[in-house]
């Protein structure tokens, strides 16, 4: 039985955290907001009064929270895990975060003997409570092999990439390809149906098509056809990736024309109070300057 940690309890956290408690591991959990560990606690897991507490009583510690700054102070804040954390300790953020975020982190963990992986996920929250997430991971080999057994636990493709870095770039590259396919399928819908052409007959055509991608079967059925664009990812969080992802690509002088020109729609939705929606209503722009909207009853999620 492993010594565990899990820092950030939130849609993706709790569920992830879940499986480490079902496998029989001893789990120490804690969340900025009380009350979202109630569900770890009856299945065995423990609670903390910090984060350092929960690195006290763990040798591997996972995290899963909103941005860079958030997981630098959680881990090498005030109360940060560190305080507490014993040389050996090997530290898994599992959060969204910019590569010099990491690698910054990295030394200071590095520094007080601990261990660190970048190990972004991808899935949403069907893909973590099936424990089927994609984990994309940078960091030192030796540490990736001691938590691939926790990581198994959690996901179902599981990479190693390569040094402190690798698990952001990936997931990096992952989120433009989220934000422009969702941007030109909400192009080509808006057009279709403007035009007359059902919008459940193209989606029944396109899924068979070479048009087809997961964006289309995860975004149209679930949230689009239906109008419901209550969050699974909210689009503030997909405007922060892709941000991240134009920075890096500064940095690497990297010409990176199509995700300007959708980090730049995700901003206008923004800017039209739809960042707390899921990341689809980036449509509804394009809806209200056509004057159509794409729905449908013939789909079901």
């Amino acid at each position: 039985m492993a010594e565990l940690g899990f820092i950030g309890l939130g849609t993706m956290g709790r569920r992830m955290a879940m499986h480490l408690v079902r496998a029989g591991h001893r789990v120490t959990v804690w969340n900025r907001t009380a009350g979202a560990e109630g569900d770890l606690l009856a299945a065995g897991a423990q609670t903390a009064a910090s984060p350092a507490a929960v690195a006290a009583a763990a040798d591997v510690v996972f995290t899963c929270v909103s941005n860079g700054e958030v997981v630098d102070a959680l881990l090498t804040g005030p109360d940060g895990a560190l305080r507490q954390a014993r040389p050996g300790t090997i530290f898994v953020d599992h959060s969204t975060i910019g590569v010099a975020d990491v690698r910054r982190i990295w030394e200071k963990l590095h520094a007080h003997g601990c261990g660190f992986l970048d190990a972004p996920v991808s899935g949403g929250p069907w893909g973590a409570e099936a424990g089927t997430l994609a984990i994309m991971v940078g960091g030192d080999q030796p540490d990736y092999d001691r938590v691939l057994p926790h990581l198994n636990l959690m996901g179902k493709n599981i990479r190693y990439l390569g040094p402190t870095g690798a698990g952001a770039v990936a997931k990096l590259c992952n989120q433009l390809l989220v934000a422009a396919h969702t941007a030109a399928m909400a192009e080509a819908w808006v057009m279709a149906t403007r035009a007359g052409v059902d919008p459940a007959d193209l989606f029944a055509l396109v899924s068979t098509a070479t048009g087809n991608s997961a964006q289309i079967q995860r975004n149209l059925p679930k949230f689009v056809f239906s109008g419901n664009f209550d969050p699974a990812f909210s689009l503030d969080f997909l405007h922060k990736d892709v941000a991240l992802a134009t920075a890096l690509a500064r940095d690497l002088q990297v010409p990176v024309p199509v995700t300007a020109v959708t980090e730049q729609l995700l901003t206008q939705a923004r800017s039209m109070g739809l960042g707390k929606q899921d990341y689809t209503a980036m449509i509804r722009p394009l809806e209200q300057a056509t004057g159509v909207e794409v729905r449908s009853e013939k789909v079901k999620a």
